[in-house]
Order: structure tokens, then C-alpha cells, then sequence
């Protein structure tokens, strides 16, 4: 579109071609007089891309790509890196991320050849080479030509790999695409041929000084009558030929923002799967240190009698966080199921004893339960939801509570109530994420997302403030 608005502009103003014309010789004039100068670096551009190929330089090789392969191919992979086990995928486009799995499951080597093959990157973001590193640390001499640049180490800034190191995103596409002349961290790259010249600020500034010229820096979406890279090369500004292209930009605009509306809803399903699976990647790559962290608590615990009294009560927190972590993580596994069903439900033989073991730590609550059953639910996040009511009635409520559970037609009811003035008039505005009453907010927001993925609803009356929890659960009479 932007195009079709310089052509149209241009056609209005046939004045400006020779302005235009005139900057082009002065543009030449400064390339002539810099390659004349002494630059500071001097790098054989074909010799750059044959050290550093450009999926090792671009940013977004450190992120997640699953753009790249088939969804259902990359959670299978996913599954099977955890446990090692088959069936592995058999799309042809999966066929690296296999061999790569397989290979470390096995603690098979790898030879250098196959990291050119496999296209360098790693489907969950990364080289290769710095995963396979991690497992066999005596092979990093040999494969760090294979890594990222932002996987090395940092170089200093007057060698070619410093240089690329501290360039941002817009700057290394500009130089992977070739780029004439571009301007980065200060310095000016002038491709001559092959080679690219290096310049810093004084010499190019003394350059463009002495022909009466200036540019500005511009990122690529910017738009710009004269470009070369990320610089833009400046004229007299013409107010026709602004106006015109003001006028061209506003109906592209306006094209666009109707194809950005159609194109939303076409890919909003997909957007959500590829954010559930980044997630299962941190949440994979989480469990490791909370592995490490059980085997330290568990070290200690070994060693407990030597332990001075002082710690007993660090050593009781830190377990206790610990094993919360544990279940966290454990947890999340239902959470964060791509294909959103309903969470795992886990057998709790008394439900009334449970209801009580979650009510001890507060103060002030009375229990009404009905009579004791043996339910299905599950534990972890229908405890966090009744512990986060009990808290905030604690905090933010007015004594006493009372917390009184029952089963209708299939269903657990629970209530949290305190002698609060929230009624169901304010529950459309308290369920909205970081809106706040005394505190209240996000916390309700989750709990209303893990009630209904428990396939249950959760509603407010009163005043008093009543929140009530409706869960369909399997339950059988205790003594029975």
C-alpha cells in the first residue's frame, strides 16, 4: 500500500524527481568519500553468513516454533521427551526434533554434520547444539560454531561476532537482508560489493557534513521516500506531497484494519494453542528445579537431629513450600491440558474431615456441613478456591464466617459467608481481572477459571456476603 501512495504522490508532484535525483548524487558523493577513508572493520559479507548462517543471528530462534511444525505432531513430541517413550511422530516435518529426542533419551552421540542438517534450531526455541551441550558438556569446543549468538558468550565489541551480538532485532534483519548501508550501535555498515565497511560516528559525521546532508533512523515499517537499511535519507518536506500521502495511507489504512478484523478471528484458535504449548514448555522446564529443591529438602531432612533448634522452624516453611510447589506443579499438568477438558478428579474418602483440615488455619469460621461422604473432586484446586474465599472473608470480611457444604441432585454446593454488603450486584464488576474491592480481584478471577473447568459455576449473593461454589462431583454415603 505504501507503494502505491509514493507512485501516486509522485505522479502529483513531477517537481520532486529532481530533488529526488539530486539527494541520490549527493547519497553516492558520501558513500565515495567514506570508502575513501579508513574504516574501522572490514568484513567479507559471504564469509559472515558461512560463520554465522542466518537462523543463529535472528531473535526470534530463541523463542518457541511452533509456527513451523504441525501442533498435534510437536505435543506428541513433547510427551515423549518427558518419558522417553514411544510412539513418536511420524510427520516427515518432525523428522529432526525426532532424531534430536531420541538421541538424548538414549545418551546417543550426534555427529557435527547432523546440526547443519537439522537446520540449527530446536522446536522449543534455541539451537540444537546448546541442548545437546547441556548433556554433554565435553562436546561444546566442537559445537560452538553451532549455537546462537546470544548462546555465546559476549565478544568484545571490535570483533565481528561483538558487533552482531549487540545488534536489535530491526538491525540484523536489515543486515541479513543485505542492506546497503546501515547504521548500528553508532556505527555505519557501507556494503561495497562483497565486503562490508565499518565507520564509526566521527568519520561518517565529518562525510556527511561536508556535502550538507543528515538522516534519520527508521525501523523497517517505517515509511520513507529515500531508504537504504534502517536509515532515511532526508529532503525538503513538500506539504502537497505530505498531504497526498496522508491521504493514500488513510484509505490503506482503513483496507487493512477490515482485513485485520477477518484475519483475527481466523487465527484466534490457533494463537490460543500455540500459547498453551509455550506454556507447557515452562511449565516442563519448571519441574527441574523443584526436583532439585525436594532433593535438598529431603538431604536436610536426613540430617535433621544435626540441625541447630534455632532452624527447626525455616526447616518446617521450607519443606512445607517445597511440597506447595510439588503440587503446584503436578497440578498445572490438568491445567494446562491443550485440549482444555475438564480436570482430573482425585477420591477424598471423608469430605467433612477435609472441609474441616482446610477451615483449621482461620479463626472464626463455624462449619454447617451435611452429612459425610466419600466425593470425587479435585483436591488441589477446589482446596486453593475455598482456601482463597476463607482468606478473603478473613481479611477483607466481617466476622463471623460460616463455611457449610451440602449435595443436590448430583452436586456439591459450597458456601463461604461472612456479614459483609457485597451482593450480585457487584459480581460483574469483582469477577473482572486487576479490578479491585478491599483487595478483592485477580483471586476471584481464578477461581471462577478453575470452577467452570471443574464443569461447576461460582455466584455471589447478599448481602451478607454469601459466594457460592457449585461443583458436579461422584459421591457415595461414607458408610456405605
Amino acid at each position: 500500500m505504501k507503494k502505491y501512495a509514493l507512485l501516486f504522490s509522485l505522479l502529483i508532484s513531477g517537481g520532486s524527481l529532481a530533488s529526488t535525483d539530486t539527494l541520490s548524487d549527493r547519497i553516492d558523493a558520501v558513500r565515495s568519500e567514506l570508502l575513501n577513508s579508513e574504516p574501522l572493520a572490514t568484513y567479507d559479507f559471504r564469509q559472515l553468513q558461512s560463520r554465522f548462517p542466518n537462523p543463529l543471528l535472528l531473535p526470534s530462534s530463541l523463542l518457541p516454533q511452533s509456527s513451523a511444525y504441525p501442533l498435534k505432531s510437536l505435543r506428541r513430541l513433547y510427551a515423549n521427551a518427558i518419558s522417553c517413550k514411544g510412539p513418536w511422530p511420524v510427520s516427515p516435518l518432525v523428522t529432526h526434533p525426532v532424531v534430536f529426542t531420541r538421541a538424548i533419551c538414549n545418551n546417543t552421540n550426534l555427529p557435527r554434520g547432523w546440526f547443519v542438517r537439522s537446520g540449527y534450531i530446536h522446536p522449543g526455541g534455541g539451537s540444537y547444539a546448546f541442548r545437546y551441550i547441556e548433556k554433554h558438556p565435553e562436546a561444546e569446543a566442537s559445537l560452538n560454531g553451532y549455537l546462537h549468538i546470544q548462546e555465546r558468550g559476549l565478544a568484545p565489541t571490535n570483533t565481528a561476532l561483538g558487533r552482531l551480538q549487540r545488534m536489535s532485532s530491526e538491525e540484523i534483519q536489515v543486515y541479513i537482508a543485505g542492506a546497503k548501508t546501515f547504521i548500528s550501535n553508532g556505527e555505519l555498515w557501507i556494503r561495497n560489493g562483497n565486503e562490508y565497511h565499518v565507520y564509526d560516528q566521527p568519520t561518517w559525521s565529518l562525510a556527511l557534513n561536508k556535502y550538507d546532508m543528515h538522516f534519520i533512523r527508521l525501523n523497517q515499517t517505517d515509511f520513507c521516500l529515500v531508504k537504504s537499511g534502517n536509515i532515511c535519507w532526508q529532503e525538503e518536506d513538500k506539504s502537497q506531497l505530505t498531504f497526498y500521502l496522508l491521504v493514500g495511507l488513510l484509505v490503506g489504512n482503513i483496507t487493512l484494519l477490515v482485513g485485520w478484523g477477518v484475519y483475527r478471528l481466523r487465527i484466534r484458535r490457533r494463537a490460543m494453542q500455540e500459547r498453551m504449548l509455550v506454556l507447557q514448555i515452562l511449565t516442563h522446564e519448571l519441574r527441574t528445579p523443584i526436583a532439585s529443591l525436594g532433593m535438598t529438602v529431603e538431604g536436610f531432612r536426613r540430617h535433621f537431629d544435626a540441625l541447630p533448634e534455632s532452624l527447626y522452624d525455616e526447616f518446617r516453611r521450607l519443606t512445607d513450600d517445597a511440597r506447595r510447589l510439588r503440587q503446584l506443579a503436578e497440578a498445572s499438568k490438568d491445567y494446562l491440558q491443550a485440549n482444555q477438558q475438564e480436570l482430573s478428579v482425585q477420591q477424598v474418602e471423608s469430605f467433612n474431615e477435609w472441609m474441616e483440615y482446610l477451615s483449621e488455619p482461620y479463626e472464626d469460621v463455624s462449619l454447617q456441613l451435611d452429612e459425610d461422604r466419600s466425593v470425587y473432586v479435585n483436591i488441589y484446586w477446589l482446596g486453593t478456591c475455598i482456601d482463597n474465599l476463607l482468606s478473603n472473608a478473613q481479611k477483607y470480611g466481617t466476622a463471623p464466617i460460616t463455611l457449610s457444604s451440602s449435595f443436590r441432585d448430583g452436586k456439591l454446593i459450597v458456601r463461604v459467608e461472612d456479614k459483609g454488603q457485597l451482593g450480585s450486584k457487584d459480581w460483574a464488576r469483582l469477577r473482572k481481572p486487576f479490578v479491585s474491592e478491599k483487595g478483592l480481584g485477580l483471586g476471584l478471577t481464578i477461581v471462577e477459571s478453575m470452577i467452570r473447568r471443574m464443569g461447576g459455576r461460582m455466584k455471589l449473593q447478599g448481602p451478607p456476603t454469601t459466594f457460592i461454589l457449585e461443583i458436579p462431583c461422584e459421591s457415595n454415603s461414607a458408610s456405605g
